[in-house]
């Protein structure tokens, strides 16, 4: 723990005031982490009595948003490929940083299904989210190619824009299969519904956070928030969901 918090001060303990700083922090977030995230801004919230705007798409998206100038002041990531891309183009004050790792997992509507390749030939409609976009649905893709079950798969393949978009068509029942990511696995109101397989032979992805230089929240509140999202109670909400500390 002490090593992460050196870590995080040593790269986001100095920070470039702007022009004209607000109290309001806006974080843009991959939809993945939406589910513990919301439940650390409110205990954020709550802590430091500050106020915090979720800002919530797939990865590919929202590193879109920024270099195009968006005023977003922290970049939460579902890889470390779109933070690095925003710090090469400028649009980071600093290098970004591993925050968690994340897991992929498959769901299946049908409850006898005991692995996943019985799971994905039963299956009529399976959803997966854009590999161009989704960290998650790009993983997703590499997996099915690496087994030879990409190109059969493309009739079944339903395409949602980001894994919230995934987690929606199996809470509502429009697939009877999914990838999607491991806080699925423990969000409302998925808990219990189906078989949820971890894909134990896909590689851990490595979710990255990046100060960005268009920040307008004030140095403090930022402060704050990384001080926050790397403590105890930060970092259990995030085991509760699955994932994995660095």
């Amino acid at each position: 723990m002490i090593r992460i918090t050196l870590l995080f001060f040593t790269f986001f303990g100095i920070l470039t005031p702007s022009l004209s700083q607000t109290e309001n922090l806006k974080i843009a977030v991959a939809a993945n982490l939406l589910p513990p995230l919301r439940q650390i801004e409110t205990l954020f919230e709550k802590e430091t009595q500050e106020s915090v705007t979720l800002i919530v798409a797939s990865s590919g998206k929202l590193t879109a948003q920024i270099i195009n100038g968006a005023p977003y002041d922290i970049f939460i990531s579902a890889d470390m490929k779109y933070p690095e891309k925003i710090f090469d183009e400028g649009q980071a004050q600093e290098k970004p940083q591993v925050l968690v790792r994340g897991k992929l997992y498959f769901w299946t509507a049908d409850e006898s299904i005991s692995s996943i390749k019985k799971g994905l030939d039963g299956a009529t409609a399976v959803a997966i989210a854009q590999p161009e976009l989704a960290p998650y649905g790009f993983q997703t893709k590499v997996w099915l190619e690496k087994k030879g079950w990409w190109n059969t798969m493309q009739p079944k393949l339903v395409y949602a824009e980001n894994v919230s978009q995934v987690n929606q068509y199996i809470a509502t029942g429009a697939v009877d299969a999914a990838f999607t990511s491991n806080s699925a696995v423990h969000s409302e109101p998925l808990q219990g519904k189906g078989v949820w397989i971890a894909v134990s032979d896909s590689e851990t992805l490595p979710h990255g956070i990046v100060l960005l230089r268009n920040s307008e929240a004030s140095e403090q509140v930022v402060n704050q928030f990384l001080e926050f999202i790397i403590s105890p109670i930060a970092q259990g909400v995030f085991q509760e969901f699955g994932y994995e500390l660095p």
